[in-house]
């Protein structure tokens, strides 16, 4: 069927591979170049995050969340119980009322420090027993027993003889009876019951408990005790109400309270109930940001594309391989320090050029040689030319009339290669006569690998080893009149050769095993009435890449 194909020129066409190739190449650079990408680096970077234990564990604790199970709604049922409190909705009812106000304003007052300085007094034992107090009359006097003493006095015989002495004029005699004890006296009574405070005391009204001082306090008491301020007053004192504003006022269960409404009517737990009651709460979080980024990164055309070709088998021939030589020939001429225009070993040991002693040819410097459209063309033409041969049987050089011109170019002196992929985009002409190869050679004469070459009306490809051993297979000349890829496979053991990717030969024998460098070369079989050529798009090396 490979052989069937390749008579049929059924294999992929040179356009198509280079196409390919060239996509292929462009989708390597462009998977190197997004794999230092931001965008990359960025993916890899929320690929880690979403996917890590952390950001799972974070956001399945965002969308468990439950307003039933958190700290506010605790603190909210907390503040609840406490607002239906009866004591504290009191305390609360008390504290901002008239009648605390009012009862605050009065205490320490001294309306109510005199209320309670009389009710002291009033309340008093002493006070009591002067409530009790019997009519103060004259005869219950000190000055009514003086009296009384005065009068049994006028009684005394001393006396009576005094007041008879006096009654009669006898003042002398009556003045010498006054020093007696009795009559002494009698005298300072006398004088004292005949006084103006005496008269009066003795014509007094009857005192009572009305009369005193304390009854005036009693009434003072009394009407301060029906007064309307000092009845609110205690009242409300001794109320249930006072009672339970002084035993919750400063309390603990107060300041919790005050800490709750605080807390409740702040915009912390606005926010937070607000986010717990939020349904789509993870919708709305930085995490959902990061996730849908990651996401959108993760759907964009250059990541599926990215990971779908990066794992992939798509570019192991590339990875595989090393370019280790090429030239397109863009410039103007022949990169001389690149290419030798000669035989390797013309230059070096005879710094001349020659042919072999079967050529029709000589090799020129530059005649045979064109640059045009990244195009290197070797030409074969008439031209009189005098050149060197080289004669193995006569073990030297002579001189010859060549009726032909051609051009040989290799990398002797630039670059050699042991083992690798060795190819070049070439048109090779099979008109019979003319003789175009692209091969490889060491430092002798064998081993020589041809990996292109055209002969006798057809496309050869053959390896020359030690002695005339040669291995070789040709293809039909329909071959020589495009352009195609010839490539030559070289590993340890083994040579394949390829036509546009397309396998046509195999060597597993005599396989070199050291360096061996590029030739191109034009030349003639037999003479021709014209001219011919071969023509070079471009020629690289790979070296193989473990």
């Amino acid at each position: 069927m490979a052989n069937l194909k390749l008579s049929l020129g059924l294999i992929p066409s040179t356009s198509k591979i280079e196409q390919e190739e060239k996509a292929l190449i462009e989708e390597f650079e462009k998977l190197n170049k997004f794999s230092e990408s931001e965008e990359l680096k960025r993916y890899n970077e929320l690929d880690a995050q979403v996917n890590s234990t952390d950001f799972k564990t974070k956001k399945k604790e965002i969308e468990n969340l439950s307003y039933k199970d958190s700290e506010e709604y605790n603190k909210e049922q907390e503040f609840k119980k406490l607002d239906k409190d009866k004591g504290l909705k009191l305390y609360f009812k008390t504290r901002d009322s008239v009648d605390l106000k009012k009862f605050l304003d009065m205490e320490g007052s001294d309306k109510v420090k005199r209320y309670e300085e009389l009710e002291k007094t009033v309340n008093s034992s002493a006070f009591k027993e002067k409530q009790k107090m019997k009519p103060v009359t004259f005869k219950t006097t000190e000055e009514y027993s003086r009296y009384k003493d005065f009068k049994k006095l006028k009684s005394d015989s001393n006396v009576k003889s005094y007041l008879k002495l006096l009654k009669k004029g006898k003042k002398e005699e009556a003045e010498k009876l006054e020093s007696a004890g009795s009559i002494k006296k009698y005298l300072e009574l006398e004088e004292f019951v005949n006084s103006k405070e005496f008269l009066e005391k003795k014509n007094m009204k009857p005192i009572t408990f009305k009369d005193t001082e304390e009854y005036k306090l009693l009434q003072e008491y009394k009407t301060l005790k029906n007064d309307a301020d000092i009845k609110f007053f205690y009242k409300f004192k001794n109320s249930k109400q006072l009672k339970n504003f002084q035993e919750m006022d400063g309390s603990n269960k107060v300041s919790r309270h005050a800490e709750l409404k605080e807390y409740l009517h702040g915009d912390e737990f606005r926010e937070r109930k607000e986010y717990l009651l939020d349904k789509k709460r993870f919708e709305r979080s930085d995490l959902f940001k990061i996730e849908q980024e990651y996401e959108k990164l993760k759907k964009s055309d250059d990541i599926v594309w990215y990971f779908k070709v990066k794992d992939s088998d798509k570019f192991d021939f590339i990875k595989k391989r090393e370019l280790t030589f090429s030239d397109d020939f863009d410039s103007d001429s022949l990169d001389t320090k690149t290419w030798l225009t000669n035989h390797y070993w013309g230059d070096k040991l005879l710094n001349d050029r020659y042919s072999l002693e079967s050529d029709l040819h000589c090799y020129t410097e530059s005649d045979n040689f064109g640059i045009g459209s990244s195009i290197l063309t070797i030409s074969t033409k008439p031209q009189k030319k005098e050149g060197k041969v080289w004669n193995p049987e006569f073990g030297g050089f002579r001189n010859k009339e060549f009726n032909y011109t051609s051009g040989i170019i290799n990398t002797g002196k630039s670059f050699r290669q042991k083992y690798g992929i060795f190819k070049a985009k070439v048109k090779l002409h099979t008109a019979v006569g003319p003789r175009h190869a692209f091969y490889l050679l060491a430092d002798k004469v064998t081993p020589h690998i041809d990996v292109c070459r055209s002969s006798k009306g057809k496309i050869w490809m053959d390896i020359f080893s030690n002695g005339s051993r040669a291995a070789k297979t040709s293809l039909g000349s329909k071959y020589g009149r495009a352009y195609y890829i010839y490539t030559l496979e070289w590993t340890p053991g083994k040579l394949v050769w390829k036509i546009n990717d397309y396998e046509v030969f195999k060597q597993t024998s005599n396989v070199p095993d050291q360096e061996m460098y590029i030739n191109f070369a034009g030349g003639l079989e037999k003479p021709m009435s014209g001219s011919s050529s071969m023509e070079i798009d471009w020629v690289r090396v790979y070296q193989h890449k473990d």
